[in-house]
């Protein structure tokens, strides 16, 4: 006969809490003794004029493991929180796979310092593969604008295996991959701008800014797609309609967010500075009445009532939940 216990479960979660700060804790005591290190080393070498090769190869394994452990403890952060999982595990294994390319390229005897440039040139395209990733990934936990977010997680994912072709594999690389890769970036760079739009939550009144931001980056990938496979780097009027496409949607998409972070704070302080009326019938002598909140009574029989209104707020950051797309906190990842 199985017993169900009540506290398992939060004892459970309890666990898995403590289990996720220790990991978080030796994260950032990693990164802390590493740059303790690094600059420790770097001084000593400076003063006692020893910068030899085993005195980069000390700092630059050092740098390497500050740097990796910070993006580690960005992922088990979001981990945390519960924020694109499938993608900050992905992003923890393959960072974890390059430190450890990076530590053969810095003290593998037969390898040299161009393959530490690549190594460096492959920790730059993760970086960039995640800047780009992430808006997609976001939308695609929050489960809109389908197939839009994965569409983009492909084509990021995609531009970065032949981004690291290139670098990798240069003597194997025509001009014909290479264009290839350049379109497929800005294809990438496109989904992740349009997956960034679509989580703003935009006003009906700001409709046609959205629009407005969605056809001209769309518009700038397509003349700059073209002018990648017809070499038309040198045609004057593409690189005039390309720039000014692209000022375009600069100055829209900021502009959307900050008119949209604009209505959002006008709607709020009207809601809060209104005084709550509510509609009820007395459950007395049930006769229909607007009372307003906090202490007042029955216009009939004198029935006393005590309203009271209490905004829904976040309860780990006190962000106000009004009118969110998800049942997540937009500001701390906690959900409600």
């Amino acid at each position: 006969m199985q017993i169900n216990n009540p506290d398992r479960p939060q004892s459970e979660s309890t666990e898995m809490l403590a289990a996720r700060l220790r990991l978080k804790r030796s994260f950032l005591l990693s990164l802390v003794v590493s740059l303790t290190l690094c600059a420790v080393i770097a001084i000593g070498a400076l003063l006692l004029n020893q910068l030899n090769k085993t005195t980069w190869q000390i700092l630059g394994t050092l740098a390497s493991l500050g740097f990796h452990s910070g993006i580690a403890m960005a992922c088990a952060a979001a981990l945390e929180r519960r924020r694109r999982p499938t993608f900050s595990v992905t992003a923890l294994i393959l960072f974890t796979v390059n430190f450890a390319v990076m530590m053969v390229c810095i003290w593998w005897p037969g390898l040299d310092d161009e393959d530490v440039g690549r190594s460096i040139l492959t920790t730059l395209a993760l970086v960039a593969y995640c800047i780009l990733a992430i808006p997609c990934a976001n939308l695609a936990q929050a489960r809109r604008w389908q197939p839009l977010p994965y569409l983009g997680i492909v084509f990021c994912s995609l531009a970065l295996l032949m981004v690291l072709a290139c670098i990798w594999k240069d003597d194997l690389v025509d001009e014909s991959f290479a264009k290839s890769t350049a379109v497929c970036a800005v294809i990438a760079f496109s989904f992740a701008h349009n997956c960034f739009l679509g989580r703003v939550p935009v006003m009906p009144a700001l409709g046609w800014l959205f629009k407005l931001a969605i056809a001209s980056l769309w518009m700038m990938a397509a003349v700059i797609t073209y002018m990648i496979v017809g070499e038309e780097y040198d045609e004057d009027l593409l690189v005039r309609i390309a720039g000014a496409v692209g000022v375009l949607d600069s100055v829209a998409t900021i502009a959307l967010v900050i008119m949209t972070k604009v209505k959002q704070v006008e709607k709020i302080q009207g809601l809060e500075s209104s005084a709550a009326q509510i509609k009820l019938f007395c459950p007395r002598c049930t006769i229909q009445q607007v009372v307003v909140a906090g202490a007042s009574k029955c216009s009939g029989c004198g029935l006393k009532f005590r309203i009271e209104i209490e905004e829904p707020r976040c309860t780990k950051c006190g962000y106000l939940l009004w009118q969110l797309p998800e049942r997540r906190c937009p500001e701390c990842g906690t959900t409600f």
